[in-house]
């Protein structure tokens, strides 16, 4: 693969090998996602693997969002 680019090969490859929290899927309202442990209580929506059409452009489910761990519900705010 050739990569044409002005920045750094340390900065383009930094934390390209690091190890991730393992991933963890979790049933929210009767819609699957996959979300990734932030601490014991919230975790960080990684992606919707199950659930309606409008569902997936429901803000409250986009990637990113972090989600009480355990609970079922999600957090207005």
């Amino acid at each position: 693969m050739t990569m044409y680019t002005v920045m750094p090969t340390e900065q383009l490859w930094e934390g390209m090998w690091k190890e991730q929290l393992p991933m963890m899927e979790m049933s929210v309202a009767g819609r699957l996602i996959q979300v990734m442990p932030k601490d014991e209580k919230t975790g960080i929506i990684v992606r919707m693997l199950n659930g309606g059409l409008y569902d997936y452009l429901d803000p409250a489910y986009s990637p990113g969002r972090e989600i009480p761990l355990y609970s079922g519900k999600i957090e207005q705010g």
